[in-house]
């Protein structure tokens, strides 16, 4: 894990040459025009039309397949790559092995998917914005794209799989509790909830793992009670805040506040005895922005026609989301520095009081709207609950893979730039998953 959290991107542009043993290895997992476009022929534009026109075949293919509300990899520079994560093996315990960013494809979704199957954590939840739409619909496709190579008889893996199907889920807005309806209306409201099941084989078995997503646009404590079905959360809110340090925002709180109050519903999520053992908790890192300001972020951007994404000057690296996020999980969190072994930067130990009333906590949302349901005044309100930390801001650091120059927030679809961020997270479960 340390290994992958020090690697970097290794590029090799179109056109690329490549020697006998490349051509197998692209084979096994690109497409036949994805790998002339690798070598530099038949290069369509990547820009959103071309997107569209792919999108109404469900092709799969990189760089114009659509992710969540984006569609294409349109930036003038933009050019196809073989890519590849590189970890830094200095730091690697164990003799370095393949068994990590050991391909230029898939391999690591596939190997996600099989790992939640075979825990007793089979649902995994992304909430959050577009952006975590967007992830939640990379996991789908490249899911999908490894279907389609291994029916191809491209992709060989250990554990095949036997189909992606996603169905969608109408939400109940008009809920209610002691004759009040609790969900504001708006455009911040849940719907729908979005649920991927991809089923494995395995040993003769078939395996089933489910991962959702739940639009969370800002911190919204009246739907919280639909997470309870889930075995592992991955949030994190920050987009739609102004990034001034989490000052003044648009839904009224503070960012500060509205994580500590996210951070109290975790702690709570995995401290609630339920059938299942060791609920997860993880909180994703904000992914770089890259407009031409100073910081990079959106506010202020002149958005114009000859405007364009630009690299993150070096001062602003650490964005201002993630420095809001950083300062409020010091508060309330510890890390465990003088635990042996090199996982213990990468867990939070946070305290919570879940009826904590000075933010909106979820109490605090159900207390002022005098709802009863889910209040239990009984137990003890102080908890201790562990929260991994998912950042991979790193791996999207590159202004270049963003769908046009009006857009420096959303990423285009690059199966393994998605790929080598659930590398990480399959990596990073394996602190709570000791059974895989």
């Amino acid at each position: 894990l340390k290994s992958h959290f020090s690697g970097h991107w290794h590029h090799d542009y179109a056109p690329v040459e490549m020697e006998k043993s490349d051509s197998e290895d692209l084979w096994r997992n690109f497409f036949p025009d994805e790998i002339q476009w690798l070598k530099g022929t038949n290069t369509p534009s990547f820009g959103r039309t071309t997107c569209i026109s792919y999108e109404r075949m469900q092709s799969g293919k990189m760089y114009v397949t659509k992710l969540g509300n984006q569609c294409g990899c349109g930036l003038p520079d933009f050019k196809p790559s073989l890519l590849k994560w590189v970890p830094n093996e200095t730091l690697n315990q164990k003799s370095p092995s393949n068994s990590i960013s050991e391909n230029y494809g898939v391999h690591s979704s596939l190997r996600l998917a099989h790992n939640l199957a075979e825990s007793n954590h089979s649902h995994l939840c992304f909430v959050g914005d577009s952006i975590d739409f967007s992830i939640y619909d990379a996991f789908k496709v490249n899911l999908q794209r490894a279907s389609k190579l291994q029916q191809n008889g491209q992709l060989s893996y250990k554990y095949p799989v036997l189909f992606v199907e996603e169905r969608e889920f109408e939400v109940n807005v008009s809920r209610t509790d002691n004759g009040v309806h609790y969900v504001p209306a708006g455009w911040r409201q849940l719907k729908r909830i979005l649920q991927t099941e991809v089923v494995l084989y395995n040993n003769d078995n078939s395996k089933t793992a489910k991962f959702s997503y739940f639009q969370h646009y800002g911190w919204s404590p009246w739907d919280v009670e639909l997470l309870e079905n889930c075995n592992i959360i991955v949030m994190n809110l920050s987009l739609h805040y102004d990034s001034d340090s989490g000052r003044g925002n648009r839904f009224g709180n503070p960012l500060t506040d509205d994580t500590r109050a996210a951070i109290t519903t975790l702690v709570n999520f995995t401290t609630t005895t339920t059938t299942e053992k060791n609920r997860i908790a993880i909180w994703r890192s904000t992914l770089p922005q890259h407009f031409n300001t100073k910081n990079g972020h959106f506010e202020n951007a002149n958005i114009t026609d000859g405007f364009n994404c630009v690299p993150l000057k070096i001062s602003f690296r650490e964005q201002s989301y993630n420095v809001v996020h950083k300062i409020v999980f010091e508060d309330m969190c510890r890390r465990d520095h003088d635990l042996k072994g090199s996982c213990s930067s990468y867990e939070q130990h946070c305290t919570a009081n879940i009826r904590e009333t000075k933010y909106q906590t979820t109490y605090q949302f159900r207390q002022s709207n005098n709802l009863t349901t889910w209040v239990n005044e009984r137990e003890n309100p102080v908890k201790i609950g562990t929260i991994l930390q998912w950042d991979i801001s790193d791996i999207f650091d590159n202004h270049l893979w963003h769908p046009d120059s009006l857009d420096c927030t959303h990423y285009c679809y690059i199966p393994q730039v998605f790929d080598a961020a659930f590398e990480r997270l399959d990596l990073l479960l394996r602190i709570k998953l000791k059974n895989i």
